[in-house]
């Protein structure tokens, strides 16, 4: 098993320039969480988002979370799939 191509290719959206550290250190765990987290939740049928409904609900629920610094290493990857930042601002307010 590797890589899905989808998967690599969500992955490479998010974070264009950036390579996970675990594809080095722990290749058998990035390859099952990546094909899970960007193929098959993504692609589930009859339960799709648009990405970036997708990604205002993460962002919001990172901050409902308390998850702060996820909120923002994950702020970058919301900008590429079209969060604009006016509504990242309005995620934090609500």
């Amino acid at each position: 098993m590797s890589i899905t191509e989808l998967a690599a290719a969500y992955h490479k959206k998010m974070f264009p320039t950036d390579q996970s550290a675990f594809l080095r250190t722990d290749p058998e765990f990035i390859e099952r969480f990546d094909n899970f987290a960007f193929d098959e939740v993504i692609n589930q049928e009859r339960q799709q988002l648009d990405d970036k409904t997708r990604w205002m609900a993460i962002l919001a629920t990172l901050i409902g979370c308390q998850g702060i610094d996820e909120y923002v290493k994950m702020v970058p990857a919301a900008l590429n799939f079209g969060v604009t930042p006016v509504e990242l601002k309005e995620i934090v307010w609500q």
